[in-house]
């Protein structure tokens, strides 16, 4: 929680705002947010058009988007069927995936069970999380769009949207007057892309990272504690694998690490490239980039780029989340 000096030092903002000095005072938070040796790296490529991608027009009324927590891996099943959520006219695109967020994989996600039974029921878990973060992402975006054109035509901005600028900089580390960087990092990632690295760093979800820390993508801490020790860390290291409290948090934070650590900033040129062209994201492309991800470089790689071949990853490249949400029995869900 804010100190009351800081407290008053916003209000004060809001007021210089409010008397139509909006833009001094974003150029003057750019001393509170200095720019490091990354973000001025990628502040140095070549200035592109800012696209902002088609999104889904979201109903005026909330959603509810209540998390399912699940008792088993059989329930899982029976509770995906129940909700009559399939893959096949996702891949076509004429049918959108449903608003089924799954809390936490089941503790016997490991258990001996028929491969594409489990490729199918990890895809139907993992995919509408990753739609959610978008969306979430996409929705900061308009707001940061909204404001920027506020500013660039004279126009006062409200305090409020001041604060939440100044909170959004600082979440994605950057100047709140740096509007051409906060671009590039406030947006969606491929779909393609993070399915393919959920599987190879959970595998398929059976890892223990996965099932008992929500860990689908292998985040790395330092913080003694912060996660769980893997078996295979070699000597002197220190690090640990990020545990979260659920399955979306993971992918959230999977999400603002590729849009805001400076090792992914040729991942957010790339992607940047691909709006301004008004081209759809290709996965396969973007691989290229995460040569860093991991210590394989290259070979990780290629192993993300064969399991989105060999699983037809790319076909929910392009996956909308349902506007209604989706409808599950309780009882259901709880039953082993």
């Amino acid at each position: 929680m804010r100190g009351s000096i800081s407290i008053f030092r916003d209000y004060k903002r809001g007021a210089l705002a409010l008397l139509g000095l909006s833009a001094a005072v974003l150029c003057g938070a750019a001393i509170a947010y200095p720019v490091d040796r990354s973000e001025r790296a990628e502040q140095d490529w070549v200035a592109l058009p800012q696209v902002t991608p088609k999104a889904e027009v979201i109903p005026a009324v909330e959603i509810d988007d209540s998390m399912i927590e699940v008792a088993s891996a059989a329930a899982l099943g029976r509770t995906l069927e129940l909700a009559e959520y399939g893959l096949k006219s996702i891949r076509r695109g004429s049918a959108r995936v449903p608003r089924f967020f799954v809390e936490n994989l089941p503790d016997d996600f490991d258990k001996r069970m028929v491969v594409d039974k489990r490729k199918r029921m990890f895809i139907r878990t993992v995919l509408p999380l990753i739609l959610k973060a978008n969306e979430e992402v996409m929705a900061e975006r308009r707001r940061l769009v909204s404001i920027e054109e506020q500013l660039s035509s004279g126009h006062d901005v409200h305090p409020t949207d001041l604060f939440w600028l100044e909170e959004l900089a600082e979440k994605y580390r950057v100047a709140p007057n740096d509007f051409a960087t906060l671009l590039r990092r406030v947006d969606a990632v491929s779909p393609t892309v993070a399915l393919a690295q959920s599987i190879e760093e959970s595998g398929w979800g059976r890892s223990r990272f996965a099932r008992l820390g929500n860990a689908l993508f292998g985040q790395r801490v330092w913080s003694e504690g912060g996660g769980f020790v893997p078996e295979e860390r070699a000597e002197g290291e220190t690090f640990e694998v990020r545990a979260f409290d659920s399955l979306l948090d993971s992918v959230r934070g999977y999400v603002l690490n590729l849009n805001r650590h400076h090792t992914y900033a040729d991942y957010r040129h790339m992607r940047a490239q691909m709006r301004a062209n008004a081209t759809e994201l290709d996965g396969v492309r973007l691989t290229e980039t995460l040569v860093n991800y991991s210590e394989r470089r290259l070979g990780y790689v290629e192993a993300i780029r064969k399991l989105i071949a060999s699983n037809r990853l790319e076909q929910f490249e392009n996956a909308r989340l349902a506007t209604e949400p989706v409808a599950v029995d309780d009882t259901q869900v709880a039953s082993r």
